[in-house]
């Protein structure tokens, strides 16, 4: 008689359910390590989804330039599949998602895109198929109501400092992707334009100004994309944070969704704007089109044409600058880039960066800047981000001279501290220094140098990345138990590859013991679920551990393992 055991669990449990056949092979282990004949050991049952993949629908063809084509999908009934075929000329292409993007497209060719749902073990379904003109599908009204020139950003001359301050270093490069694109390759990253925003007279949509960037981001399940419209003095903050500026209006976009959040001194109106877009997380390599666009008595954030969120307000500044600051959201891809409203010249800066070092006591050193980082500027700013003593006098010093500084309110205890020096500078080292008759506490500080109208700064060296091979999924196991039989889930996901590499198979082992083999005949990943006979394995500690094997055996192998404890009753 099998004795009950009490099995422990590490991690979430999963609830298995729809129609299931119970499969079960006898036969011995294949006598390969490397074999994938199919094969379950006596303990092991497979529970198969025995339904058919069904075929994709509403595929729908666009284009965000003349030599590329996104395709999107609708997926074909709520199955467990493990993804999409896509088929397009002479290549093939597996994803997770519901929504890839073809590139570097002949512009005059007819390409036909055949999508087909991929189950776990690596049917097909029948396709959904659609043609398209690359050229012909390309919508080029998206530039009307934008001065010239858009930033296209395929190479370090996009983000010229005479249009952009890239204000965090190193966390930019360049990926091939049809072409080249900017990409963003650290956690965070504020990019700060030099090019005013001006409301001018209403467009027959009823903007007055407007901002459209095209990305395919934010990229992450916790990323965070802000763009945002500062106005004087807020263009020239260190960083944006979770405190919304007075004035300022913020369109955050995550995987969620859209939102605006709304600074105070902001008036709302009674506008009433209708929201019907939607907005599904992005995909990696999926680029959408994303507007904020300001009327007269409301913002709206459009992506791809369709309102997705509104706020009815009315803009009190006749100028702000736009900022894009990219949170947790590394991987990203930026291509282009355009401002509408009254026609406005970039009013060139540039950022030199200051200590971040804390510093109390009345009295805080900054640092020195070295006069070779000003030369050819007209004037320099201190900006420091600061915690003072209410009503609290307090200067700043650049070199020799020094200026009284503005406390602008910034969040319930903070204020951007901002300071104003002509240059040029007198010869020497100059050394940046904030006093305050309080206590004064300063935490992020940069110089910001306004240039003459024609300066021409060098743009910042950006790596040079590899193109993104297509990714393995990676495994996720998870187990319940009922009496001596242990229900086992494995889930083969990898949402933040562009191209998924086909699954030649899958092996489950039992503390190093192989006790499930499955052929996935190229598959994209998706869903298997096990059950497992524990009446005869011993007491105390075990590892169950999940692998992936990828078609291409050149590819690493994937796994994740589970612990769990068995334990007398």
């Amino acid at each position: 008689m099998a004795r009950r055991r009490l099995l422990a669990l590490v991690g979430g449990l999963v609830l298995l359910g729809g129609a299931v056949v119970v499969l079960r092979n006898e036969s011995a282990p294949p006598p390969s390590p490397g074999g994938f004949e199919r094969f379950l050991d006596e303990r092991v049952a497979y529970v198969a989804d025995t339904r058919e993949p069904r075929p994709p629908t509403d595929l729908v063809l666009t284009a965000l330039d003349r030599t590329s084509l996104r395709a999107s999908w609708e997926a074909g009934g709520g199955i467990g599949y493990g993804g999409f075929e896509v088929r397009w000329q002479d290549r093939t292409r597996l994803v997770q998602g519901t929504e890839t993007e073809l590139t570097d497209l002949d512009v005059n060719a007819e390409v036909t895109v055949e999508v087909r749902a991929v189950g776990a073990l690596g049917a097909r379904s029948a396709p959904a198929t659609a043609t398209a003109v690359p050229r012909l599908a390309f919508d080029e009204s998206w530039l009307e109501g934008l001065f010239p020139p858009v930033d296209v950003f395929d190479g370090p001359a996009a983000l010229t400092g005479h249009r952009w301050r890239v204000l965090d270093d190193d966390c930019l490069g360049l990926r091939p992707f049809s072409g080249e694109r900017v990409e963003v390759t650290c956690r965070s990253v504020d990019l700060q334009s030099n090019v005013p925003m001006s409301p001018g007279e209403p467009g027959a949509d009823g903007a007055v100004g407007r901002v459209v960037l095209t990305t395919d981001g934010p990229a992450g399940a916790q990323g965070e994309l802000v763009v945002a419209l500062l106005p004087e003095p807020f263009q020239d903050l260190p960083r944006l944070d979770e405190h919304v500026p007075p004035g300022a209006v913020l369109l955050r976009i995550t995987p969620q969704g859209a939102r605006f959040d709304i600074g105070p001194g902001v008036p709302a109106t009674q506008a009433q704007v209708p929201v019907a877009g939607t907005s599904t997380p992005p995909r990696p390599g999926v680029r959408h089109r994303w507007e904020l666009r300001v009327r007269p008595d409301a913002v709206l954030a459009l992506r791809d044409g369709e309102v997705v969120a509104a706020a009815p307000v009315a803009v009190p500044w006749r100028v702000a600058r736009p900022r894009l600051a990219l949170r947790e959201a590394g991987g990203t891809l930026l291509d282009s880039f355009g401002t509408g409203g009254a026609p406005a010249e970039p009013e060139p800066a540039r950022v030199v960066p200051l200590d971040r070092s804390p510093g109390t006591n009345r009295g805080t050193s900054l640092g020195e800047v070295d006069p070779r980082s000003v030369a050819g500027g007209t004037s320099a700013r201190v900006v420091a981000v600061v915690i003072a003593e209410p009503g609290a006098p307090v200067t700043a010093e650049l070199g020799a001279r020094s200026a009284p500084a503005a406390l602008v309110p910034l969040g319930p205890r903070t204020s951007l501290l901002v300071a104003d020096f002509p240059l040029p500078a007198p010869e020497g080292a100059l050394p940046v220094r904030v006093r305050g008759e309080g206590d004064l506490f300063v935490y992020d500080s940069r110089l910001v140098v306004t240039d003459v109208p024609d300066a021409r700064r060098p743009p910042p060296r950006l790596v040079d990345l590899p193109e993104v091979p297509p990714g393995v999924p990676q495994p996720g196991i998870t187990l319940q138990r009922d009496g001596d039989l242990a229900r086992v889930a494995v889930e083969l996901t990898d949402r933040d590859a562009r191209e998924i590499a086909p699954v030649r198979g899958l092996e489950l082992l039992l503390d190093g013991e192989r006790i499930a083999a499955l052929p996935a005949g190229g598959a994209a990943g998706g869903r298997h679920e096990f059950t497992l006979d524990t009446a005869g394995v011993p007491t105390g500690g075990h590892r169950l551990t999940a692998r992936v094997l990828p078609a291409d055996q050149r590819r690493d192998v994937r796994s994740a393992e589970h612990e769990f404890q068995i334990r007398p009753l």
